[in-house]
This record gives C-alpha cells, sequence and structure tokens, in this order.
C-alpha cells in the first residue's frame, strides 16, 4: 500500500485516513463514552494490530464523524482483537461470540485479509464527531469507509466492541450488507445512592444480607478498609498482581507490572489514580485500583493474597464496597468494570450490556 495510492483512494472517496489521533480529538468527539479520549486511546493503541489509524469523514470543521483502528495484514490469533478468529467462533472458549453466529466460519485467511479494523483499543467502540448519532452522516461514512477498502484492496472489513447504544451506526453496518452479532458483556456501576446504606438497600433482598454479613466478618477479623493515591514505587502491589497472573495461568512478571503501575501514575497523574486496599496488622490482603476520568471511576487492576487465611471477602470490599461508598462523595457518577466475572458484578449491582461486533467480507474477494 503506497502513499501515493492511498491519497488518491482519499481525495476519491472522501474518506481521511491518518495515521495516529489529531492532538485535538477531545475537542469535537462530543460526549463519547470516556475511553475513546484521546489519553486512553494513546493508554492502548498498541493493542491496534498494524498501527492506529484514524478513518474520518470531513467536514467544514473537521471530521463530521471518525473512528480508529488498523489495517492487519495478517491474523494474529489473540482471542478478543483478531477478527477472524472472533467471528469464525475461535473465541467461543474465551466467553467472545459464545453464542454465535460465527459468519466467518470457515473463511481462510486468504479471503479476509488484508483486513480494515475498526476498534477501540480499551473494549469500547463508537463512532465519534458531531455526526455520530446523525443517520444519514453515517451511512454516508459507512460507504466511503468500505470505498476506501476496496480501493486499497482490502478483502474484509470488521468493527469488535460496538456499543449497543448506537443503534444509527449498527444500523448503517447493517445496510451495507454487515453481519452484527453479540460480542461480550461488560458491566458498569450507575451510583445512584448516597452512602453505603443507599448502595446495600439497592441490592436484592439475599445479596444485602450476604453483603452486610462479609462487612462484619471483614471487621471481625481485624481487617481495615482504606484508599491512598497510587505511590511512586508498590512493591505490595506488585506481589500480589503476580498472585493473580498465576492462579489464572499466566507467568508473573515484576518488572512489567512496576512499569504498568508507573505509566498510569505518570499518564493520568498520581491524583487520579487510587488504590483502595485491605490490611490486617499492616499486611496488604487485597486491592482495587481506581482511575478517575471527569465523573467515572475505572477499575483497572486488582490482586489478593490468595494465600492468607483472613482475605476472604476482601476483594469484593475493595473492588465494590468500598467505592460505592465513597463515590457519592467524590462526583462519581458511574464505576466501570469492563469485562469478565459477569455474574459476580451484576449481583453487587452493575448493569450488564452486550458488545457487538460486526464483519463484511468485500465483494471480489471470495
Amino acid at each position: 500500500m503506497t502513499t501515493p495510492r492511498t491519497q488518491r483512494a482519499e481525495a476519491t472517496t472522501g474518506l481521511h485516513v491518518r495515521g495516529g489521533i489529531d492532538e485535538n480529538w477531545d475537542r469535537w468527539v462530543g460526549r463519547a463514552p470516556v475511553t475513546l479520549r484521546h489519553r486512553w486511546i494513546s493508554l492502548a493503541e498498541g493493542r491496534i494490530p498494524g498501527g492506529l489509524r484514524t478513518f474520518g469523514l470531513p467536514g467544514p470543521d473537521g471530521d463530521r464523524v471518525a473512528l480508529i483502528g488498523g489495517v492487519m495484514e495478517a491474523p494474529t490469533g489473540h482471542v478478543r482483537f483478531d477478527p477472524q478468529r472472533v467471528l469464525s467462533g475461535g473465541s467461543v472458549g474465551e466467553g467472545v461470540v459464545a453464542e454465535g453466529p460465527h459468519p466467518w466460519h470457515w473463511l481462510s485467511a486468504d479471503t479476509l485479509f488484508p483486513s480494515c479494523l475498526l476498534m477501540g483499543p480499551n473494549y469500547e467502540s463508537a463512532p465519534t464527531g458531531p455526526g455520530a448519532r446523525d443517520p444519514q452522516v453515517l451511512k454516508e461514512y459507512v460507504r466511503a469507509l468500505l470505498d476506501w477498502c476496496r480501493a486499497q484492496g482490502i478483502r474484509s472489513v470488521s468493527a469488535l466492541f460496538l456499543r449497543p447504544d448506537h443503534p444509527e451506526f449498527l444500523d448503517a453496518l447493517r445496510a451495507e450488507g454487515f453481519d452484527v452479532v453479540p460480542m461480550v458483556d461488560r458491566c458498569d456501576m450507575d451510583v445512584t445512592w448516597d452512602d453505603l446504606d443507599g448502595y446495600i438497600a439497592g441490592l436484592r433482598r439475599n445479596r444485602r444480607f450476604a453483603v452486610r454479613r462479609e462487612l462484619r466478618e471483614i471487621a471481625e477479623h481485624g481487617v481495615e478498609i482504606s484508599e491512598r493515591p497510587i505511590g511512586e514505587d508498590e512493591p505490595e502491589l506488585v506481589a500480589l498482581r503476580a498472585q493473580i497472573v498465576t492462579k489464572y495461568g499466566g507467568v508473573p512478571d515484576a518488572e512489567r507490572e512496576a512499569g504498568s503501575f508507573r505509566h498510569l501514575r505518570d499518564h493520568f497523574g498520581p491524583e487520579n489514580v487510587w488504590v483502595v486496599e485491605a490490611r490486617k496488622d499492616g499486611a496488604l490482603l487485597s486491592f482495587t485500583m481506581l482511575v478517575r476520568d471527569g465523573d467515572q471511576w475505572t477499575a483497572l487492576m486488582s490482586g489478593t493474597d490468595y494465600e492468607h487465611p483472613d482475605a476472604s471477602f476482601t476483594y469484593f470490599a475493595t473492588m465494590f464496597y468500598r467505592p460505592a461508598e465513597l463515590a457519592p462523595g467524590q462526583g462519581i457518577t458511574t464505576i466501570a468494570y469492563g469485562l469478565g466475572t459477569v455474574q459476580a458484578k451484576r449481583v453487587r449491582g452493575c448493569t450488564v450490556s452486550t458488545l457487538l461486533a460486526a464483519g463484511l467480507v468485500l465483494d471480489g474477494s471470495h
């Protein structure tokens, strides 16, 4: 794909494709999810195969609508980021498109690649810009995207982690022949209470009893729950991260974990990265890391000392109960809990929404 060819295609189709993301992105994206803001995209842009690009439909004052993504020359095999694996059913064991259908089942890599992938790197995708809710602009955008892809010799187009609250975009994809299928569930907690009692009162009856029992047992065992800004050096958190990585079959890497903590601290600022922790006699039993962006917290990392006899329930206290207690006083309206462990999150007050995946094999690529 040479530069001249890309420039000619853009001039013909009207689609503006460029590497990276504009510094002024946040000024015009509107009320997009926080994970689609500049600093969140730049935090995880390495997840975009082939390098992050912005696919925009130009207007007089910047893009009318845009999404981010990349162009993949070959499959990567990643269970969540490889559209061939996701849409062919290869990620079912990981809870991705678990119920089907799998529109790319049996299709070969030669049929699908090179492939254009639209995807936010933080497990959430949606169109942004002033035309993000305009059905006609979105139809124009999808047609321009497909024209650009055909001009580049791209054989398939996909979008992963699409938010369901953008039906106009989903309709525009379907109108051009995309298969749109349920992909994976995500969890968010809307803060509608004023204090811990109000949070507990909003749970189901049996869960209210369970939460009060868990908190009582934590107190009876002399465990203290508190919160603090992230520090410059966090060896205790690194040690607990090693336990959770081992538990789920990974290989701990202390240097990588420590680097992740430092990067989050530098990227968001220590005043926006808080650690909710459970301790007994000074020993760290469990922690959850909360990253603030505006009026939203995102629960980004956690860890528990599975070998400590008094660590029972401390995960739930640091992940759910203490954040729920603190949120109203901090002006937090939403706590984002992301993917995985859906039932545990649902019964503790989270709303579950199903993210979607979409795919289209372009004409002439069969």
